[in-house]
């Protein structure tokens, strides 16, 4: 009976872990492979037995050159959707004893689910499943056949960011029961491996952005501070983190200096300008420095170790620069450095 691979990938990536490897949520990468490929657990109808390796008639050249390209988008930061194009190189049968030979070639379009875990922050590994439309070919004593179809494709490889827009990758990909041998007379599963490289358009610097270090440093020289807009982070007299708000975050936690220092103790401050009563500023104020602690300890930050103050309209930047007599629209663009959270980071424990 014809053997089938059925392959399973079991991925467990989390939101949590940190794929600098993959591109940055919600941008484009793109990249072309080269590789080696190989034609198993072939069959077909006439002289072919269930499986083709086992045949006495003919001799069999399974391993080709491979190559293609592909292009994603970043989903999530450990899910993504790629899509390109393979050319799966040939499989040269030979007869033997007067039986006539033939020479199998593939390609397809593929279209999968990318999933990735880190292993460090420029190592991870991933899982793709999905299918590819495939053309098929077969060239037989002067006759060309060709044939058309979609087959599950399945794949799992490694990659490595050099840079924060280059990465190479290595992949072991599988395509199921390539051509229909009803039709050009064989089919065959198609395994590659590939050496890669990756382009990830329209990522972030690696500092956060609106991330400023605070000219001046209060207390021990070991305490870090890092001061966010609260115009980036939030809107006008909210405490929800918009999407720029969660990116910054998000770059935050990944810096460097947050990795060295996550497991020492962090406050939160919150401030706003003078705008409105003292009572309902000094909320919001605490309201945004919980909702920076939640999206920090969200990211990996020890709850232990991190805890949020508000400090309303106080330690003012701006001062008495910022007339009252001004248009309001002026005046709340006046006031805009006073509206801001800073992440004060003590010395390691």
């Amino acid at each position: 009976m014809k053997k089938t691979l059925v392959a399973l990938i079991v991925l467990n990536a989390c939101a949590v872990s940190n794929v600098f490897a993959a591109a940055d949520a919600n941008t484009w990468y793109g990249g072309a492979k080269m590789g080696w490929s190989h034609y198993f657990d072939a069959s077909g109808d006439k002289n072919f037995s269930d499986n083709a390796s086992d045949a006495t008639d003919f001799d069999f050249n399974k391993d080709s050159t491979s190559g293609g390209v592909f292009a994603g988008y970043q989903v999530l930061p450990w899910l993504a959707v790629e899509g390109g194009y393979d050319y799966l190189g040939n499989m040269g049968i030979n007869g033997n004893n007067g039986v006539a030979g033939s020479k199998m070639k593939s390609q397809g379009l593929q279209l999968s689910l990318k999933a990735s875990y880190g292993l460090t922050d420029n190592w991870d590994i991933y899982g793709r499943a999905g299918a590819m439309g495939y053309r098929a070919e077969t060239s037989n004593a002067g006759h060309t056949n060709f044939e058309t179809g979609v087959r599950p494709l399945a794949a799992v490889g490694t990659e490595y960011a050099f840079t924060k827009n280059w990465a190479g990758r290595l992949e072991y990909q599988w395509v199921s029961n390539v051509g229909n041998s009803n039709q050009i007379g064989v089919s065959s599963d198609v395994s590659s491996v590939s050496a890669g490289v990756v382009y990830r358009f329209g990522q972030h610097n690696d500092a956060p952005v609106a991330v400023v270090p605070a000219a001046a440093v209060v207390a021990a020289p070991e305490v870090k501070k890092f001061n966010l807009k609260s115009d980036v982070l939030f809107g006008f007299n909210s405490a929800e983190l918009t999407s720029e708000g969660h990116a910054a975050i998000q770059q935050l936690y990944n810096s460097p200096d947050m990795q060295a220092a996550k497991n020492s103790s962090t406050t939160v401050v919150g401030y706003s300008d003078r705008l409105g009563s003292a009572d309902y500023n000094q909320q919001l104020s605490a309201a945004r420095a919980q909702a920076v602690v939640d999206a920090l300890v969200a990211q990996g930050v020890p709850a232990q170790n991190v805890r949020a103050e508000g400090r309303g309209e106080n330690d003012s930047v701006t001062g008495n620069s910022c007339a009252d007599g001004m248009p309001k629209s002026q005046l709340i663009d006046c006031l805009a450095p006073d509206r801001r959270v800073v992440v004060e980071i003590a010395g390691e424990q």
